[in-house]
């Protein structure tokens, strides 16, 4: 959060919406990005080292595609693109569907499926995007605004 709220992270925002206007203002485009692709390896080698050590090893499994699939999963039915806090949701999302559904059917994974498309179809901003809007509209309806507000956006 403090990285994407800092200038560096204004920057980084600034070369997301259009690269060549932040290269036109004097920003390095190029040093930008191989520093945020420093910063993104250190934490995942940060994270996996940590994840190996809470595993008491490193399995191979953990990089199928399949526990890929899962993340990616995490990631949209949370709103990961629109909120800072929709993987977390996302993934909290997913463990109680995986030990809520899983105790009731060995078919969990089909019901957390069909929730996926779902919320891809009806919902693309995911939980947190739906969260957003019902501010929106609750904050439009309290101060007695005809049109509803668009709901902000957290970049992540």
């Amino acid at each position: 959060w403090r990285l994407v709220h800092s200038p560096f992270g204004r920057v980084l925002r600034a070369i997301k919406q259009n690269e060549m206007r932040a290269a036109f203002v004097g920003h390095n485009v190029w040093l930008h990005k191989w520093a945020v692709f420093g910063i993104s390896a250190a934490v995942s080698g940060l994270a996996g080292g940590l994840f190996a050590l809470a595993q008491q090893s490193a399995y191979p499994n953990v990089m199928s595609l399949h526990n890929s699939g899962f993340v990616v999963m995490m990631v949209l039915i949370g709103g990961g693109l629109v909120s800072f806090w929709g993987p977390l949701i996302g993934a909290t999302i997913f463990i109680l569907a995986r030990d809520l559904l899983g105790a009731y059917t060995e078919t969990w994974l089909l019901w957390y499926g069909l929730l996926f498309m779902a919320m891809v179809l009806f919902q693309p901003e995911g939980v947190a995007g739906a969260w957003q809007a019902w501010r929106a509209r609750r904050q439009a309806a309290a101060t007695g605004s005809t049109h509803a507000a668009p709901a902000r956006t957290k970049e992540a």
